[in-house]
């Protein structure tokens, strides 16, 4: 173990050359403030020591840095050693990076900066672990001293792709958080030192999820019996199963021999989000929801009149008794209510007033902002520093979407692979390990190094190539990303032909999601495939592929799907985003497809219903065309429509947009509506809007943020 304290970037480059082993070998730097570490030597020194054990070289910084920029040269110094770190951890009170400008390399956060100000920025470790990200500083916050803001540059790579995975090891702002942090430190040494191969999973769905859609949630299962390896115990529970589901699911979390769990539902920065109103056949049951609603509603409120015309008002409307709305300010109802809303979610309080110990060792958050680490106590946070044996978790700063892939090569997990490695290829500007990033699984197969081959730099495409064939199917799904990274030649015809031929959902999923990357005509035939693929996960990213492209080779299937019975989020993507194609072409082709469909009952009622979505789809995209070309649009119209072209891409509307662009006299709009068409990233567009955007960056007599914005999007769109 080196230790490096309050050293110059030339020290540190000196001492890792001077000390460094002939053996190639990794490294890993750990980095704690000192009073940190003077309240927990001999556990982070016995972590260190751990880690050496498993054949890294460990670099202990100890220093309390000002700002992000010290740390990441640091690391960038250890990164370009002849020994480079793999990877980093952060413990206690180090720097918070905040980025603005950056959203597009979030997976769903949106939020006005102009309006919400530094609500609006994304607290993310990316600034320390991808290297090609260039961030201007603007400030510290007077508030929070750790957390400070940065710019994404235009000049930035605008994607991301860490180049070291990291983890935060942050304990909440507690009085006895020094007391945790090495209860904490601990236990990680004893896991490091416990054979435990990846045998005992759990998923959850919790209320609202992914439509509540349980063809995806047969489909996952199916998928995750295929990825997992060793057969292990694959249990699921979902949010239906109970009124109150938190005691069932904090139980399941508590199991002593749980490896590892995915956990679908919504979030806050203290709160899951697990169950909603219970669904009930109980004409009773449901009256009295609705009376614990009215309320709820009238509480809402102090003041005596306002609680009166609230009353009538939904008296009135829907003809409801007074007795309906007894109990309002009776105490134990008032305390029966608190009780039932409190027990429909897991909050930090939960920790203390159940004494939880989860004992899971990784939990993916597959939801918004469980790893808000920025807060003084936090969800994530909660589950590391609790009494269990929970090693770590991987959850998001600020909101995250619901269509995304949270179990992407999650079978690597089962061989060995380091969770902060996993977390390096999946994550999003938001996406974090909370606790200790080296934490793996004893492989079930231990002839294959798995994170030996992810962290060799190694651009010998017959490796990969050679493991097209493994009987682990999430390692043929990692040789495609490998081959694709390393711009293997025949990497697009290997995608097109590996969909055709694999069985495996994860496999066929990956060659999508890579062939969107390249964009080209194979990935067209993908594409189309997929829109009828028999994995609930593919089809579902197919039908919002489809619209972000606008290609019109695609109408003839989106037409055939619109006939099909599609699960509940395939269908909402659907309605969603046939609105990006021409509605007139959609109606043509569904003309022409209509005299071959025999098989739905009722047709006299169902196809105008099916037409009638397809003669609406355009509604949205004329009102907004209508807007940006009115010159007698306000401001605040024209601000808004803009804004929405980041969710919806109205391929038809691009020459509005640039003719906007290039005749508008308003800066900040223009320079709005350069960035919202760097969403359109799939888009049949796309040429077009990047040639506008080299002609307005080489333009020396547009104003400089223009031009930037320009290059910016260009760099999102290439």
């Amino acid at each position: 173990m080196k230790h490096i304290r309050n050293l110059s970037i030339i020290a540190i480059i000196l001492i890792i050359v001077l000390t460094s082993c002939s053996e190639s070998k990794t490294g890993f730097a750990i980095v704690v403030d000192s009073k940190s570490y003077e309240n927990a030597k001999a556990e982070i020194d016995a972590y260190a020591e751990v880690l050496e054990q498993e054949g890294l070289t460990t670099h202990l910084i100890v220093k309390d840095y000002t700002l992000p920029d010290s740390l990441r040269s640091d690391l960038l110094a250890l990164y370009n050693s002849s020994e480079p770190i793999e990877g980093a951890v952060f413990i206690g009170d180090v720097p918070i990076p905040v980025a603005i400008d950056a959203q597009h390399m979030t997976s769903a956060f949106k939020m006005d900066q102009k309006r919400y100000g530094d609500e609006a920025s994304v607290p993310t470790d990316r600034f320390y672990d991808d290297f090609d990200l260039i961030f201007d500083y603007i400030k510290q916050d007077s508030i929070h001293p750790l957390r400070h803001f940065y710019s994404l540059n235009y000049q930035s790579a605008q994607v991301v792709s860490p180049d070291i995975y990291s983890g935060r090891i942050k304990m909440p702002e507690v009085e006895n958080k020094y007391e945790l942090l090495r209860a904490y430190m601990n236990k990680v040494v004893a896991a490091h030192k416990e054979d435990n191969p990846f045998d005992q999973f759990f998923f959850f769905a919790g209320h609202g999820y992914n439509s509540e859609s349980m063809v995806a949630r047969l489909d996952e299962q199916v998928v995750l019996s295929q990825q997992l390896l060793g057969n292990p115990n694959i249990n699921y529970m979902d949010h239906s199963r109970s009124d109150i589901i938190k005691f069932q699911y904090m139980s399941e979390l508590q199991r002593p021999e749980l490896d590892m769990a995915i956990v679908h539902h919504h979030g806050g920065e203290q709160t899951e989000y697990l169950s909603g109103g219970p669904k009930t056949d109980s004409y009773q049951m449901q009256m009295e929801m609705i009376k614990q609603y009215l309320r709820g509603r009238l509480r809402r409120t102090d003041d005596a009149s306002e609680m009166r015309e609230v009353k009538k008002s939904f008296m009135e409307r829907y003809d409801l008794p007074s007795s309906w709305f007894d109990g309002v300010n009776d105490a134990e109802m008032i305390q029966k209510d608190s009780i039932f809303a409190a027990d429909l979610d897991l909050i930090v309080e939960d920790f203390k007033v159940y004494d939880y110990k989860p004992n899971v060792r990784f939990v993916v958050f597959d939801a918004c902002y469980n790893g808000s680490f920025h807060f003084d106590e936090y969800l994530s946070g909660s589950y590391i520093s609790a009494a269990g044996k929970t090693i770590a978790a991987q959850g998001n700063t600020v909101n995250s979407i619901q269509d995304k892939w949270p179990q992407e090569f999650i079978g690597l997990l089962s061989l060995g692979m380091r969770v902060g490695e996993w977390n390096k290829m999946v994550c999003y500007l938001e996406t974090h390990i909370i606790g200790d990033p080296t934490y793996r699984f004893t492989s079930v197969d231990p002839s294959m190094d798995i994170q030996k081959l992810a962290v060799s730099p190694s651009t010998n495409n017959k490796t990969w190539l050679g493991l097209l064939d493994s009987k682990y199917i999430d390692v043929r799904a990692y040789a495609l990303r490998r081959l694709y990274d390393n711009d293997y030649e025949g990497i697009s015809d290997l995608l097109l032909d590996t969909y055709k031929t694999s069985a495996y959902g994860s496999v066929r999923e990956e060659c999508l999601i890579l062939s969107s990357q390249l964009n080209d005509d194979n990935f067209m035939e993908i594409l189309q495939l997929a829109l009828f693929d028999d994995y609930e996960l593919i089809q579902r990213f197919a039908v919002k592929m489809a619209g972000e492209s606008g290609n019109d080779e695609l109408i003839p299937s989106i037409i055939a799907l619109g006939f099909t019975n599609m699960s509940e989020r395939v269908e909402f993507n659907f309605v969603n985003n046939i609105g990006f194609f021409d509605d007139e072409k959609l109606l043509a082709e569904f003309d022409k497809q209509l005299p071959d469909v025999k098989t739905i009952i009722k047709s006299e009622e169902i196809i105008p219903q099916i037409r009638k979505v397809f003669e609406s789809s355009n509604e949205r995209y004329d009102e907004n065309v209508k807007v940006l070309m009115n010159p007698e649009s306000s401001e605040r119209s024209l601000y808004n429509n803009i804004r929405n072209l980041r969710n919806y891409n109205y391929h038809l509307g691009v020459p509005v947009y640039l003719k906007f662009i290039g005749e508008s006299k308003d800066q900040e709009l223009r320079k709005m509506l350069i960035e919202a068409l760097g969403w359109f990233n799939l888009s049949v567009e796309k040429q077009q809007i990047i040639d506008f955007c080299h002609k307005i960056a080489d333009d020396e007599a547009q104003p400089e943020e223009i031009r930037q914005e320009a290059k910016k999007t260009v760099l999102r769109l290439v």
